[in-house]
């Protein structure tokens, strides 16, 4: 463990001796791609929240003091956070978070939802579900929660807002939104009359950025090599 300040008297107490930063848990989105975590820090919340990390090149610093108040390994760590994210100029977050504290309410994780279902709040959870996914289940039931998430949350999506929904189009298809191969299948989806329609309809939904006003198979796969990784 690298102190940041100096003149610690104890590491047990070093959260009330010292002006505490912020810290984010950051496991609901841990395996996005430009995600990149560094140091957790002595934090008062668990184990995996997150006091220096990035997201695309958005860095979050979480520690309070100011470079005065730093010791020498804790202005080193700023100054190469700041020598770090200035690197990422071409990236950018994938996954926008709206912050808890506003008042506009905002779609939750299927993580998260599962963990309000099978614990012991799942009441919770119906705060976030459409009014038609909830009456397909026994909600109060945590045992019937967790196999309907087996079998749904994959396909869980917003509707209309904040509420999470079975996106019935995409599971026609038969993949998930956030998978990899999904822009690709749903591609060549276009070329069948059968799915055209529910292809065209899920472009639109999921990659809005795109070339939305045509629905030919050519510009989408020219769109998509333009913009792969």
């Amino acid at each position: 463990m690298l102190p940041l300040v100096p003149s610690i008297r104890n590491f047990a107490t070093v959260i009330n001796d010292f002006r505490p930063g912020w810290s984010t848990h950051y496991f609901e989105f841990a395996d996005m791609p430009e995600v990149e975590h560094f140091c957790g820090g002595i934090n008062s919340q668990t184990p995996r929240s997150s006091a220096f990390w990035r997201q695309g090149n958005l860095l979050h610093f979480g520690f309070e003091q100011s470079p005065a108040q730093l010791n020498d390994t804790g202005r080193a760590m700023l100054v190469n956070a700041i020598a770090c994210i200035s690197r990422f100029t071409e990236d950018r977050p994938i996954d926008i978070t709206p912050s808890v504290f506003g008042d506009e309410k905002f779609p939750i994780t299927r993580r998260r939802i599962r963990n309000y279902l099978t614990g012991s709040h799942p009441e919770w959870g119906t705060n976030y579900l459409s009014a038609a996914a909830l009456s397909s289940f026994n909600w109060r039931d945590r045992a019937a929660s967790a196999a309907w998430l087996d079998a749904n949350a994959q396909w869980l999506a917003p509707k209309g807002g904040y509420l999470l929904d079975i996106d019935k189009k995409a599971r026609s298809l038969g993949t998930p939104f956030d998978s990899p191969e999904f822009l690709e299948k749903t591609i060549t989806a276009l070329r069948d009359e059968n799915t055209r329609a529910t292809a065209v309809v899920l472009l639109a939904r999921y990659f809005p950025d795109g070339p939305v006003a045509q629905t030919g198979v050519e510009s989408w796969a020219k769109w998509r090599r333009e913009n792969e990784p």
